[in-house]
């Protein structure tokens, strides 16, 4: 399973002018918002995204960041999400790592937002792929180790990308 995939879409500034005017009424703060779906209504752009991947919502969230995220696994069951960059991506990369059966098996548990995962902050993982500038929507497989890191100073911040998970995931983006 590839660690990403690009997705074609020639109306991501509506989505970015939709979301950003969702974001409008939140408190939004550092790191993980998890939001409403049903907030999505203000979001026609998205919804035909969704309607035409054949994708159900199940979560939406942004990440916030003006620091950089480190390397982490997100919880299972969800495993191929979406990523849309929002605002000010200029300057950052999504990162992501390798690791062995034997790395992960060693990882202690740790709950974060009521989700049981694999915490890897004691290991260190060699990069084995990066996207800089996130201008596109992607599909990513949020079980490989993955990060946010800033790689220049950011003229705009705070970097904005909603996250998607989604009732029928879709894994056949990532084959």
């Amino acid at each position: 399973m590839k660690r990403y995939a690009y997705i074609d879409c020639d109306y991501l500034s509506s989505i970015q002018t939709e979301v950003l005017s969702i974001l409008d009424n939140k408190n939004t703060t550092e790191g993980w918002n998890f939001l409403n779906k049903m907030d999505l209504i203000q979001a026609p752009s998205v919804l035909k995204l969704c309607k035409e991947l054949k994708l159900v919502v199940e979560d939406f969230s942004v990440t916030v960041l003006t620091e950089d995220l480190a390397p982490h696994l997100d919880a299972l069951p969800q495993v191929a999400k979406i990523n849309i960059p929002i605002a000010n991506t200029k300057g950052w990369s999504n990162v992501w790592y390798s690791i062995t059966e034997e790395q992960l098996a060693s990882c202690p548990s740790v709950t974060v937002f009521d989700d049981t995962h694999e915490s890897i902050s004691h290991l260190e993982l060699p990069e084995t792929d990066r996207i800089n500038d996130l201008d596109k929507i992607i599909a990513f497989n949020s079980r490989i180790p993955h990060s946010v890191n800033m790689y220049t100073p950011a003229v705009l911040s705070p970097r904005i990308v909603a996250s998607f998970t989604f009732v029928n995931q879709p894994l056949e983006l990532l084959r």
